[in-house]
């Protein structure tokens, strides 16, 4: 038997922008229903499904504006000792070193995240307001007269006559209205996190490390977690070989300079590489007749930026405060030629950081980030 509710909107994914999004409709009056797939986890409470262990995300940086942006969107601030304040950066970009000290930052230092207790925190404040979650599988979206039915594999039907598609860089109903993806060259992240004892804990330094290699490019830090984290950013067949032989991966971060003299790198034993998509992206429209997308969905960053989170959520408020607009319309228009924007001064700065790269690698890897025609 089909469950129906309808709703004056439904919000398509459960991270930062997905949560931002659900809490500001529902603020301003609107009935919300958020959908999200099920967590990895044969539970039925909720509380229990949120482990760490099978939630760990590896995107976990934000600007030092980002408690600027929280307090506008009445959210709570991130703190010491739940987030970690990075103290600066260290990069050897293209055989070029540079370190940068935050404390002399007129916003302070940026912000390491416990990308678990954030999400757990933005998810508690929703709940509060009284938007409708669940955690079931979607399997079918569809529209007839003007409004959207979006169905679970639980037998759930939501009714609606706005769709929120903060789904990621899966873009659930950007797929289903076939629209166009403007996408950069494939760039794989392959990472893998290890535990470490305090003691070593605490003798790593908090800045974020960043350094070139001919086939691709590092970043490593320490998280809250008392973990150390390492990625590395590669074709889409380097990634494919490298999972194959994971030793080979670790054999390429302890070439490196930076990393190889700031982490513990003995403790990589036994390690699981993982593997996440990591080329930016931009939906060519990112709004339409009872839809709108943010986050991920709408535009999706390199992580060489740094901006992930931080402009999924901002996207998210831009959104919402678009669609409580009288004239939504225009409304939706401006915010459209605001992600616009945002892509284009995005792109020309990683532009700037990958022809400097090229520049000094002369490998295909970097040749083909850049489009440069062989």
């Amino acid at each position: 038997m089909l469950n129906s509710t309808n709703y004056d909107v439904v919000v398509i994914g459960g991270g930062p922008a997905g949560l931002v999004c659900a809490l500001l409709m529902a603020r301003a009056g609107e009935k919300v229903v958020l959908v999200d797939r099920p967590f990895p986890s044969s539970s039925d409470s909720v509380a229990n499904k949120l482990t760490e262990n099978n939630r760990e995300k590896v995107g976990e940086s934000m600007p030092a504006a980002t408690n600027r942006l929280l307090q506008k969107l009445d959210l709570p601030l991130l703190t010491y000792p739940n987030h970690d304040v990075i103290a600066g950066s260290e990069s050897n970009w293209a055989n070029y070193y540079e370190q940068q000290d935050f404390i002399h930052h007129l916003q302070g230092g940026d912000w390491r995240l416990d990308r678990v207790k954030f999400e757990d925190d933005l998810r508690l404040v929703v709940q509060e307001q009284s938007v409708d979650l669940c955690y079931e599988r979607l399997i079918n979206i569809d529209k007839h007269d003007g409004q959207w039915c979006i169905k679970t594999d639980q037998n759930n039907a939501f009714y609606t006559n706005f769709v929120i598609d903060a789904s990621g860089r899966s873009g659930v109903l950007s797929k289903r209205l076939s629209l166009t993806k403007e996408k950069s060259p494939a760039l794989v992240a392959l990472w893998a996190a290890m535990s470490i004892d305090d003691a070593q804990y605490q003798k790593i330094t908090t800045n974020t490390l960043i350094e070139s290699q001919d086939d691709g490019w590092w970043y490593a830090s320490r998280l809250p977690t008392k973990k150390v984290l390492a990625i590395y950013h590669t074709s889409a067949s380097r990634a494919a070989d490298l999972m194959k032989q994971p030793q080979q991966w670790l054999e390429s971060l302890q070439k490196t300079d930076i990393m190889a003299n700031r982490l513990p790198l003995t403790q990589f034993v036994d390690f699981v590489l993982k593997a996440n998509t990591a080329r930016s992206s931009r939906l060519m429209t990112p709004y339409g007749d009872g839809w709108a997308a943010c986050g991920d969905a709408a535009i999706s960053f390199d992580p060489i930026s740094s901006q992930g989170i931080y402009n999924a959520m901002a996207s998210a408020g831009m959104l919402c405060k678009a669609l409580q607009q009288e004239d939504r319309q225009n409304a939706l228009e401006e915010y459209g030629r605001r992600l616009e924007s945002v892509a284009t001064i995005y792109q020309q700065k990683r532009q700037q950081y990958y022809q400097q790269a090229y520049r000094h690698h002369q490998t295909d890897f970097w040749q083909a980030q850049l489009n440069i025609n062989a």
